[in-house]
């Protein structure tokens, strides 16, 4: 089940997902990046986030979207590892599509480290294909066009 994100329920799972599987490939760039609670509640005040849960247990993924005038954004998205390889990332992706065409967008957008080469691989199997390169944060955007 996708549901919107409850602060209180799932915020420290999310900073735990962020912590472990997302902010390793940021310190490549940027080696003192830290984050915290606090910090996590501020990132996801300005974008609609997503978990997956199943049977009324803890999240085991999430994902934030950020709504721009040109396209939707994923911000983050990430599943606990013992929950990958079961969907799950596809549901919040399709989901995250489904939320830009309801948006009036028809284009969603993300950057991905160019050291993450299972995120590139993930994405491009899902027909996102790289627009742009940043050589400052090493990571590449991410384009689909929705239908």
């Amino acid at each position: 089940m996708i549901r919107k994100r409850i602060p209180r329920q799932d915020d420290r799972i999310i900073l735990e997902l962020v912590d472990r599987l997302l902010v390793p490939f940021a310190r490549k760039t940027q080696p003192d990046i830290r984050i915290d609670l606090r910090a996590i509640r501020e990132r996801l005040k300005d974008c609609s986030t997503f978990v997956s849960a199943s049977g009324g247990r803890a999240a085991n993924g999430f994902i934030a979207l950020r709504k721009q005038r040109e396209a939707m954004y994923v911000d983050m998205l990430a599943v606990s590892p013992r929950a990958q390889g079961k969907g799950i990332g596809s549901r919040l992706l399709e989901h995250a599509e489904r939320q830009a065409l309801l948006a009036g967008r028809s284009e969603v957008r993300l950057w991905v480290d160019d050291v993450n080469a299972k995120a590139q691989s993930f994405y491009t199997s899902r027909h996102y294909i790289p627009i742009q390169y940043n050589e400052t944060i090493r990571c590449y955007l991410m384009s689909k066009q929705l239908e």
